[in-house]
Parts: C-alpha cells; sequence; structure tokens
C-alpha cells in the first residue's frame, strides 16, 4: 500500500495523527503497566522516524495505517503488548528495520511477532517463485498466530484496515486482495466466531470485486424491506406479546435482515429479506423458557430445533434455534442472552479480562488444527484454505471431551487427533460405547465422523501405518503422523536389516560378539567417528547398502582382511567369492507392504518381475522392473545419480490376497471383454469392477480380485501388459 516519498503532510492529517496517538496513549495508559507505556512511546518514535516520508496510495501519510490498525486493536479490548505490536508490524516489510534490531530494541516476543505478520519477497531467495513466496508468506503468518494468538488479530485488523482503504489502488490489486480476503481471513474470523469482522470483511469484498452488482444488491435489499415492513413489524409484535402475556421479559426482540455480505457468492435475484427473528433475554434459563413459550403457542416445524447452549458450536456459538408458522409464515427464530450475543458477535473479546492464555484456551481447537499445518513443510496454502472453509463436526471422547474435525474426516483422523500412538495402531472404533443398553458398533477406521457421537479406538499392536492410509485421512495432523510414521519404520527396518548382515559378517569371521557389543569396541567407535557416523546411522546405511561393509572393515582393517587377502592370491576369486560375500548383499523382499521398499511409479514392478533397486532418498529403495526405460537408454545419467542395490523377491507362494488392478487404457469396444477373459482364463474370480472416462479417449479401469497367489496374480498381469491398448497397469 506503499505510494512515493513525501515530506509535506497536511493539517488534517497531522490532527488525525495526533488524535490516534493520544487515543492509543490513554487506552495503554488505562490497561497497560509503566513498562508498556515506555515500550508504546518507543514504538511512536520509531514509525514516526522510520515512516516519515511514506505514503500510501491514498496519499496519507503511512504512518496513520499502523496508527488505526492499534485503534482497532484497543477498541477491541486486547492488551498493551498487542497495540505496541500493532504499531510494529509493517517496519519490517517497509523499512529497513531487522528482526535483530526489533528483538535488540523491544525483546524476542515482538520480533517474533513482528516478523510473522511480514510478507516474505522473492529477493529474500531468487530461487523460488511468487506462488512459493506466498505459501512461505502463509506458513511463517501460521506459525506466528499459533505460538500467539493475538498475532491472528493484528494480522485480522491489519487486513481490515486495508480493505477499508482499498478503492485507492489499482483495479488488478483491488481483485487480487479482495479474494484472497474472502478465501481467507473471511474464514478465519468466522471459524473464531468474529461475525462482525467477517460480515464487514466479506462486504467490503463485495462492493470491490462487483461494484455494479452490489449497489444493485443494497437497493434491492431496501426495496424488499419497503415492501415487507408493515407484515414484519405485525410478525415481531405477536411475538412480543406472546412472551409477555406469559410474564417473560425480553431485552429486544429484532428482525434479522439479509446481510449484503451473503450474497457476494449469490448471482441471482434476492426473493426474500427477513431471516427471522432475534429474541435476546436475561440468561440461559430465560432462553429455554422461551423457547417453551414459542413451541405452545405457535406451529413448530420439525427437527428445525438446534440446541447450542448445551452443545456449544467450537467457534464459541451459543444460543437455541428453531422455525415456526408466524402469521401463516414459517420463520427462524434465534433465542439468546445478552451476554451469548455479545460472544456470538465479537468472539472472546466480547468479554475477556486479558489473559493472552485465556485467549488460547478459548481458540485451542482451532490452533492445535492450524499447529499442525504451521509444522509441516509439505502443506501448501491450498490445505489451510480447504481447512479453515470447511464445514466442522464435533464428536466426543468416552469421557465425554469434544474434538472438532473437518466434514469428512474419519475414525483414524479421530485417534490421531487423541495420540499418535492411537493412531499408528487404530483397528477401528466403537461408537458411544458408554450409552447404558446401546448396542456397540464397531465401525473401521476409514469410516466417516458423524457430529454427536462418541468414539472409543480399538487398537492392535500389530498394525502399523502404510502408504493407503494417506487415502484414509482428511487432516493435515493426521497426514504428518502417518509421514512421520512411515518415515520412522523405514529408519528401523533399514537399522534391523543393517544389523543382520553385520552380525552375519562378523559371525563368518568367527567374531562371537554381539552387534552391540562390537560397536563398542575403541577400534570400530573410532572408526565411525571418523566417518561421521552414530552407531544407528551406521547399522542404516549398511541395511541400504549405501555404504558397503566388506570395504569399510577393509578401509579401518576391522577384520584380518590381511591374510585373507593373501589367501584370495591363492585360491582365486571364485572360491573367494563364494566363501566371503561380494561387497553387494542382495536385499530379499518378503512383503509388498516392506516399508523400505518403494515401487517406481514409472514401470510398477510387481511380484515375480525381474528388479533392480536404487536407493532413495538414504532412507527406502527404490525398485525398478529390470528393463525399465528410466534406468536404460532415455536416462542414462539415473544410474549415476543412485546408489544400485541388487533386490530379489522371497515372498512365499502359499500366501493368498486380494488384489486390485489398475489399468489406464485407450478407449475402445470390446476392451473390457478382452481384460475380463485374461482374468476368467486364469480361473480367477472378479470381485467388483469400475471404469471412468478421461480425457484424450482414454478411460481408468478398476478391477478387484478374489485372494489368489503371486505366480497366479504375475500371470494376469504379463499377460494384460501385451495387449495393445494398456497404457499403463499397477497393484
Amino acid at each position: 500500500m506503499l505510494s512515493t516519498k513525501n515530506k509535506n503532510i497536511s493539517t488534517g492529517d497531522k490532527t488525525l495523527i495526533a488524535e490516534l496517538v493520544e487515543s492509543i496513549r490513554s487506552y495503554v495508559l488505562q490497561y497497560g503497566t509503566s513498562k508498556d507505556s515506555e515500550m508504546l512511546n518507543q514504538a511512536i518514535s520509531d514509525i514516526r522516524k522510520h515512516h516519515e516520508h511514506q505514503k500510501r496510495k491514498s496519499g496519507q501519510p503511512f504512518i496513520i495505517h499502523p496508527l488505526r490498525v492499534a485503534v482497532l486493536i484497543c477498541r477491541a479490548g486486547l492488551d498493551a503488548p498487542t497495540v505496541v505490536a500493532a504499531l510494529l508490524h509493517d517496519i519490517i516489510e517497509d523499512t529497513k528495520i531487522t528482526h535483530k534490531d526489533i528483538h535488540k530494541r523491544y525483546g524476542i516476543w515482538y520480533a517474533d511477532i513482528v516478523t510473522g505478520l511480514t510478507k516474505i519477497k522473492t529477493t529474500e531467495n531468487t530461487k523460488i517463485g511468487v506462488e512459493d513466496d506466498i505459501d512461505a508468506t502463509y506458513q511463517r503468518m501460521l506459525k506466528a498466530m499459533v505460538q500467539d494468538v493475538r498475532a491472528l488479530f493484528i494480522k485480522l485488523f491489519d487486513r481490515l484496515d486495508n480493505m477499508r482503504d482499498m478503492e485507492s489502488m489499482p483495479r488488478h490489486k483491488q481483485r487480487r486482495i479482495s479474494l484472497e480476503t474472502l478465501n481467507v481471513y473471511v474464514p478465519i474470523a468466522e471459524r473464531l466466531g468474529l461475525i462482525q469482522i467477517s460480515e464487514e470483511h466479506t462486504e467490503l469484498c463485495f462492493k470491490l470485486l462487483y461494484p455494479k452488482r452490489y449497489q444493485k444488491t443494497l437497493t434491492a435489499i431496501d426495496d424488499l424491506k419497503k415492501a415487507r415492513i408493515s407484515t414484519i413489524q405485525t410478525m415481531k409484535a405477536v411475538l412480543i406479546q406472546t412472551l409477555e402475556n406469559n410474564n417473560l421479559t425480553t431485552n429486544k426482540i429484532e428482525p434479522l435482515f439479509v446481510h449484503p455480505a451473503s450474497q457476494v457468492k449469490e448471482n441471482s435475484p434476492i426473493d426474500h429479506v427477513l431471516e427471522g427473528f432475534r429474541v435476546t433475554v436475561k440468561n440461559s434459563l430465560d432462553c429455554f423458557q422461551a423457547l417453551g413459550i414459542l413451541h405452545t403457542n405457535f406451529s413448530v416445524i420439525p427437527l428445525k430445533i438446534r440446541d447450542y447452549i448445551s452443545n456449544p458450536l467450537w467457534n464459541g456459538y451459543e444460543g437455541l434455534q428453531t422455525e415456526l408458522r408466524i402469521e401463516g409464515e414459517q420463520t427462524c427464530i434465534e433465542i439468546v442472552s445478552v451476554e451469548m450475543q455479545e460472544k456470538n458477535q465479537f468472539g472472546i473479546m466480547a468479554h475477556w479480562q486479558g489473559s493472552p492464555t485465556e485467549l488460547a484456551d478459548y481458540y485451542r481447537t482451532y490452533l492445535s488444527q492450524l499447529d499442525q499445518m504451521a509444522g509441516e513443510k509439505d502443506v501448501r496454502m491450498l490445505e489451510v484454505l480447504s481447512y479453515v472453509q470447511s464445514d466442522q463436526i464435533q464428536v466426543y471422547t468416552p469421557g465425554g471431551d469434544m474434538l472438532v474435525f473437518p466434514k469428512g474426516a474419519t475414525v483414524l483422523d479421530f485417534a490421531y487427533g487423541i495420540h499418535s500412538d492411537l493412531g499408528n495402531h487404530c483397528l477401528g472404533a466403537l461408537v458411544n460405547p458408554s450409552s447404558v443398553g446401546a448396542t456397540k458398533k464397531r465401525v473401521t477406521r476409514e469410516r466417516q465422523l458423524f457430529t454427536g457421537e462418541a468414539l472409543k479406538i480399538v487398537t492392535d499392536p500389530g498394525i502399523h501405518p502404510v502408504e493407503s492410509w494417506f487415502e484414509q485421512v482428511k487432516t493435515a495432523k493426521s497426514r504428518t503422523q502417518i509421514r512421520r510414521a512411515l518415515e520412522q519404520q523405514k529408519v528401523v527396518s533399514a537399522r534391523n536389516s543393517g544389523r543382520a548382515m553385520l552380525e552375519s559378517k562378523l559371525r563368518d569371521n568367527g567374531i562371537d560378539l554381539e552387534v552391540e557389543k562390537w560397536l563398542k569396541v575403541s577400534t570400530v567407535k573410532g572408526a565411525l567417528k571418523t566417518e561421521h557416523l552414530s552407531a544407528n546411522k551406521f547399522l542404516q546405511e549398511i541395511g541400504l547398502q549405501k555404504r558397503p561393509l566388506q570395504k569399510f572393515l577393509r578401509k579401518y582393517k576391522l577384520l584380518e582382511f590381511e591374510n585373507v587377502g593373501r589367501l584370495q592370491e591363492m585360491i582365486g576369486s571364485e572360491f573367494w567369492w563364494k566363501i566371503f560375500g561380494n561387497d553387494k548383499n542382495t536385499y530379499f523382499i518378503e512383503d509388498v507392504q516392506d516399508p523400505l521398499i518403494r515401487t517406481a511409479i514409472c514401470c510398477y514392478p510387481i511380484p515375480g518381475d525381474k528388479i533392480t533397486g536404487f536407493i532413495h532418498d538414504d532412507r527406502e529403495i527404490e525398485i525398478h522392473q529390470a528393463d525399465c526405460l528410466k534406468i536404460h537408454s532415455k536416462n542414462k545419467r539415473f544410474k549415476h545419480k543412485k546408489t544400485v542395490v541388487d533386490v530379489d523377491w522371497k515372498i512365499s507362494k502359499e500366501v493368498t490376497r486380494s488384489y486390485v488392478i489398475h489399468l489406464q487404457v485407450l478407449d475402445g469396444k470390446g476392451i473390457l471383454f478382452q481384460i475380463t477373459k485374461i482374468i476368467k482364463d486364469a480361473g480367477v474370480a472378479i470381485i467388483n469392477s469400475e471404469t471412468s472416462a478421461t480425457k484424450n479417449r482414454e478411460a481408468n479401469i478398476r478391477i478387484k480380485l478374489e485372494a489368489i497367489s503371486w505366480p497366479v496374480f504375475h500371470k494376469i498381469i504379463e499377460k494384460l501388459r501385451t495387449l495393445k491398448f494398456v497404457k499403463k497397469i499397477w497393484e
């Protein structure tokens, strides 16, 4: 929002700046400490100095913006340190001041908050593009919000002041910033129960994005109000009279009209102006009394009653909702107390006492979800947007604790939401396990959750995460936990494999010593130190065959290789390799779900194929078909970048399981018949199949087979691969 430098400030702007400064100082003096007042004076001095010659596109001095944001923070009732941080929120982004400078002058908390609210620009790293800048900026912002929720309020009010001043910006920036506000900041405000802030943001976006439709909407709402006002007043009078006749005193009964913000995504004519009525009473007991009176005096619409007093929505909303027929018209009724209404409009800001801990506790559910996103490097902004805009469902533990998940979340998400160990060994769950006399319903881990149900997770210590679990979860937290578990499994598997190889080598050389004890021998420890290896890392690299064991042992003379070397010259190489083994060892795959194995997506090898292995990311072995084009003539550099590993299948032919075949084919007549004929000729039954058309006259086919052994499955795949119309085939 910066423009060209300017040394002149108008009298009007000087007056405005003085008024804003005085308002902020009065607030901090009343609600802060003497230390806060010192920090405030320092911050005002700093922004005067560093923003002195900067102007906004509107022509106003730039300093007015941080002052207005700080005033909004004051009006929200937030604490004095947040007011000071609001003043400084743009100083790193728009001046030469750095995180280090803020840390030195104000302290680490201020430095981290201000840095968290600062955009990341391509000048910081020319190797990343604008999209990556945006994602990196949001990652930084999310971390700041999670560490201290007050950063979120500064950002919301910063954006609100910018939106109020947006008309002076170029049209393309108006649209970009408005769309970002609508897709990011509005949902965040809604999720935090800040309805008034959310509605103002939305209306400003509507006005900037669709100015003609916005004006048309205002006119339509005004015309409908004029046409309906008599009927609405009659309905309101009937409600007042009914409650008064039953000796219930109300604070207010007001009609709820369609808000212009609700029409931003609706490009159709407004067909109604009355959303319903809000009945405001003294306390929660009066809420239920009012509900009883209305239900005994009016016709009630079935299945439309919602009790958000006993079970508040997770964003803090409280109240009763119902639908009645008043004067023959179906009407929504919201019943709230005075305190509930304040909280529903302004969130915790309606009544909080200034404790940052209270803020964090109030929004802990939301922040715990963002915390997982903030800590996950691979999470893109798309996932954050998906989360903040998704509908939420509330479920309970057997002890009655409420957990909130995005719509579509599963039992596995619930398990990971409680503890990573529960998720890692989740078999399923019992639904409503403590209900008296109810049958305990057991469900699978991929089954979706429903609002209001309680679940008890059923675990099995023999169950561990596999790649397919990613398809069974909805939340970023679950994906993070699954990814961590899989990485750990790969590490453990590699270490175990390395330990077995080392143990065999020691035994073959007549060393009767456990691996752990051998690793503690001084000469071995010295060799590991020279190579900058821990014992675990050494075993892992051996298991992955990244570090040839024989070569390592010979290099550091950890076995009697001198004598062995003379023996080799005497008896020849063929006998030597049979007795002592090569530098390479074959890794036998005993299970296709082996966490150490990664199946290449270029050639999709299956048990029975001739295969070649390569070290992938130092943590797993990527297997290809031996004749895969990627590792031969079409990509000669591939082998030079990868460490080759000897691999082979060692899966029992007696074990049977159900297989699923996926095929990408060129669409045409008789294709499905040819495919199913090959399967039936092999004597295998098809459990079910699905076909879906794609672009470029192609189709995807999914076929689930009965339980068979891998040699039978391999025979089927080999024949399917010969079909000319098959482009890709995998399990």
